[in-house]
């Protein structure tokens, strides 16, 4: 797992959101996956959205992104995994329910391709959901490309409407999938409730799918999310 040309400029966008924000995790240590032209592009672009980078400032010498998010304007991040093979704070199975310790304890919770590693994916998500404290953020960069056997599954758009908006009542800032040929190509996915087949769409080469939502100060009445050409 890793950063890379789009989740760096989406975590870019949605730093504007942080909101004072003064503690965050994120879902497996992130690599950055930026070098060369392709990391002083990213620092060129993240001017047009007032940040003043430059590689030297947002690469750190073991490769992980703790330096670019801090440079981004997030707060500590900590991580959290299964193992301790890459440095978590925080050893715990998304298969799992998240212990009482952790529940509420985040501003900022980041998926940065993880769940769709775990097995069973609605427990992680709802794990997602306990980790963060009331007005927190979440955001998430998932594999949207068709690559059979790279996770368990590929996510598709009523995850982020059907799930984190219509079940859990979150304020959705962002829903989008970007080329990974085009990375400056923002293409905004509406929600797909009560459209022929949840709006689906063929996509021609890997995207990834981007969603950025703040949670509601109270909780409204849960059901689990049914997909959005059901209701």
């Amino acid at each position: 797992m890793g950063i890379s040309l789009i989740p760096a400029m989406f975590l870019a966008r949605h730093a504007a959101h942080l909101n004072g924000a003064k503690r965050g995790v994120i879902l497996g240590r992130q690599k950055l996956h930026l070098n060369g032209r392709k990391l002083a592009r990213f620092c060129k672009a993240a001017q047009g959205l007032g940040f003043d980078l430059t590689p030297e400032g947002v690469a750190q010498e073991d490769g992980f992104t703790e330096t670019l998010l801090t440079a981004l304007g997030y707060p500590v991040i900590e991580a959290l995994d299964f193992t301790d093979k890459e440095g978590a704070q925080h050893i715990h199975d998304l298969n799992r329910a998240v212990p009482a310790r952790l529940k509420g304890k985040f501003d900022v919770v980041i998926d940065g391709g993880t769940t769709e590693h775990i097995f069973y994916i609605g427990q992680a998500i709802d794990n997602c959901h306990a980790l963060l404290k009331p007005g927190g953020l979440m955001l998430g960069y998932i594999a949207a490309d068709g690559w059979f056997g790279h996770g368990f599954f590929q996510t598709g758009p009523d995850v982020p409407w059907r799930y984190w908006h219509h079940a859990r009542g979150y304020e959705m800032l962002e829903v989008s999938i970007v080329p990974r040929k085009s990375p400056g190509r923002i293409i905004p996915i509406e929600d797909p409730t009560g459209k022929p087949r949840g709006g689906e769409r063929m996509l021609e080469g890997p995207h990834m799918l981007l969603y950025a939502c703040r949670k509601p100060l109270e909780a409204p009445a849960y059901a689990p999310p049914i997909q959005g050409h059901y209701v």
